[in-house]
């Protein structure tokens, strides 16, 4: 019952994304076996900009309501056009200080957006962004998927 929730919140999510005009990319992983995230397990996502564009980097994660965690940690790494690697440790944090989530839920589906780059001028070009779970146990659970978008 709870996938097919999550698949009708991830099909409404498509339709009503699919007019945003400001959208540059948009991609989300959602093969977690039992939404299980395996410890150091990275997920990659590549995008390619045909101009330098003014955007925000906005990490996705998807999780099952009231999760269990008030935070948890990550690694992301951006490897630009030219070839550098930037590595930005994040503390996402998925509970506001009443424990509530701050994440937008819908039913058990709930989907939270981190702005990693704000208003950041991003160089023509094919650009890599991994994810890696640095969670310090075997997995992460409850976790729906990952992934990033990219906004004018």
């Amino acid at each position: 019952m709870m996938k097919l929730h999550y698949l009708i919140a991830v099909l409404f999510m498509i339709i009503f994304q699919s007019c945003d005009k400001n959208r540059i990319y948009r991609d989300f992983d959602s093969n977690f076996e039992k939404n299980h995230w395996e410890s150091n397990d990275s997920r990659s996502f590549t995008f390619t900009l045909e101009k330098d564009e003014n955007a925000n980097l906005a990490l996705h994660f998807g999780h099952i309501f009231d999760f269990q965690f008030d935070a948890i940690p990550l690694q992301v790494g951006i490897t630009y056009p030219d070839g550098h690697t930037e590595i930005l440790p994040i503390n996402l944090k998925i509970k506001n200080e009443k424990g509530e989530d701050i994440a937008d839920c819908s039913g058990d589906v709930c989907d939270l957006y981190y702005n990693i780059k704000n208003n950041t001028l991003f160089q023509k070009g094919t650009y890599l962004v991994i994810i890696t779970n640095k969670f310090n146990a075997a997995y992460l659970p409850n976790v729906l998927g990952v992934g990033i978008q990219v906004t004018k």
